[in-house]
């Protein structure tokens, strides 16, 4: 029963650190932003996308892209008209550079501090006096976009530098990029893009035909390009070209908080653009005796001088044309829902939960392995599905991490402190001796061994000599060769041995 007690008490402890350490750690986390992630994947189809802290203050927001796309009028820019000047208020036409000095210093006067161009700015024999005075007047503004059509010709020639501070590297792009537009060069010689605080955007593509979708940017070497208008809704809001996230296929993200729109694997606008009429549109004859307020206090910035000569070319007329509407598209940020928030339960409300959920894991700690694991599972997946509910029907955001990190914590420890107590109940006993009994042998003295006697030598017969004689006298009747005779060394151990111990005899009379 101590054993018991000890064992809820640790799995009580452990459990309830662990929840209120996840509590505390985990909104704002990646892990929490994962777990969002994968919630809110399992509802919505598409691109997500989450911003938020995953906090009371600021809790996590989702937004996906809207099926009806309307795009608000009040982001359309401030249009000057530079035409035909039919009345002859400037020098010549088309406008010379000085003209456009003229234009560009009313600007100032009349309060832009942001201007864009979508004019293209090119003579073929500028005068250099008015060419001066035109750059001097683009250097008094706090920002300015120029805008200068782009092709692709046989001999590639070097990004100019507005287009190169306006451009991204192809390694930031998500995707395949071999499909984007592919540009070299400026078709039109003598284009001034202004100095060195300008940047510079594409107006056309000779590549791309004027259709349904507007191309967003092209590859420059190894360099990725943008079009004048999105560099425009960008000097705009103010954002740097380091927070833009592109995305083939998917969207493209003008910073952490800015505008998100949709783009297909050419880096085109799939938003459909409706035609929307500029938030005010002036003639450049208008400006020269134009009072303080011509340009609206509440418009947005830029103020865009827009070419809308007859003369110009198919692609500048088809870009003045829809200009407008693109920038309007772009800056609505209306591709996508209105951002949906999944708060989280106050304070005591998430503290009840997680109570809950300790005491429950304190109260499996006693059961079997199996029921154990069993109930944990079960209250695991019991708050994971709960969460679900409450993110689809309530949209709320519960605290599931702070419960499966008690829940971990109490099968570790519940599991450590079964372990620890069977092994102190485990007593080792060790086993008593084992005595053999004791079997009396009768003693038995070893018989001594006795050596055997040495046989007596047998005594040769005494008179085997006569034969022995007999055949030696044979052998030397027959006179064999000396060779084959008997050695004389064999025949004296016969001797030997014979002489002591034979009797003495007289020797036989030879033979005749």
């Amino acid at each position: 029963m101590k054993d018991k007690l000890q064992r809820w008490q640790w799995v009580l402890l452990a459990s309830a650190a662990a929840a209120f350490g996840a509590w505390t750690w985990s909104p704002g986390s990646s892990v929490d932003r994962t777990l969002f992630t994968t919630v809110a994947g399992s509802s919505a189809n598409g691109a997500l996308f989450i911003s938020g802290q995953g906090s009371r203050e600021k809790p996590w927001t989702l937004r996906t892209f809207a099926a009806d796309v309307k795009t608000d009028r009040r982001q359309s820019p401030v249009i000057v008209s530079l035409g035909d000047d039919l009345a002859g208020f400037f020098q010549s036409t088309p406008p010379a550079p000085i003209d456009l000095a003229v234009i560009f210093t009313n600007f100032q006067r009349l309060g832009a501090k942001k201007a864009a161009t979508a004019a293209v700015l090119a003579w073929e024999k500028p005068d250099p006096i008015g060419l001066a005075a035109l750059e001097k007047s683009l250097d008094g503004f706090d920002s300015l976009v120029m805008a200068a059509p782009l092709s692709r010709g046989v001999v590639s020639a070097a990004i100019p530098a507005p287009f190169r501070r306006s451009s991204i590297a192809v390694e930031r792009i998500h995707g395949d990029t071999s499909a984007l537009p592919i540009v070299n060069r400026l078709p039109i010689p003598g284009i001034s893009l202004g100095r060195e605080t300008t940047i510079a955007g594409f107006s056309s593509l000779e590549s791309e035909k004027p259709g349904e979708f507007f191309p967003l940017m092209a590859r420059w070497e190894d360099r990725v390009v943008l079009s004048f208008s999105l560099l425009t809704v960008m000097q705009r809001l103010n954002l740097p070209l380091d927070g833009l996230e592109v995305r083939l296929g998917e969207f493209l993200k003008l910073g952490p908080e800015g505008p998100i729109v949709p783009i297909d694997e050419f880096g085109r606008l799939t938003l459909p653009v409706t035609k929307i009429s500029p938030y005010q549109e002036i003639s450049a004859e208008a400006l020269i005796d134009g009072g303080d307020d011509l340009f609206p206090k509440e418009a947005p910035d830029p103020v865009i001088l827009r070419d809308d000569q007859s003369s110009a070319e198919p692609a500048t007329r088809a870009f003045s044309k829809s200009l407008s509407s693109v920038i309007a598209a772009i800056a609505s940020n209306r591709g996508l829902t209105e951002g949906l928030e999944y708060k989280r339960l106050s304070q005591d409300g998430e503290l009840a939960m997680l109570v809950v959920a300790v005491l429950g894991l304190t109260g499996l700690c006693g059961a079997s392995d199996f029921a154990r694991y069993l109930g944990v599972l079960a209250l695991a997946g019991g708050s994971v599905a709960a969460q679900w509910i409450a993110f689809g029907a309530a949209s709320l955001w519960l605290p599931v991490l702070p419960v499966l990190a008690a829940a971990v914590a109490a099968i570790v420890v519940a599991k450590w402190a079964t372990r620890n107590s069977a092994e102190a109940e485990l007593v080792v006993v060790s086993p008593a001796p084992i005595e053999s009994p004791v079997v009396s042998v009768p003693f038995f003295e070893p018989t001594p061994e006795v050596e055997p006697a040495p046989k007596p030598k047998a005594k040769p017969p005494a008179k085997k000599a006569v034969p022995r004689k007999t055949a030696a006298k044979k052998t030397a009747a027959v006179k064999e060769p000396p060779a084959e005779k008997p050695k004389p060394v064999a025949k004296k151990p016969a001797r030997k041995a014979v002489k002591p111990k034979a009797p003495p005899a007289e020797e036989p009379p030879e033979n005749p």
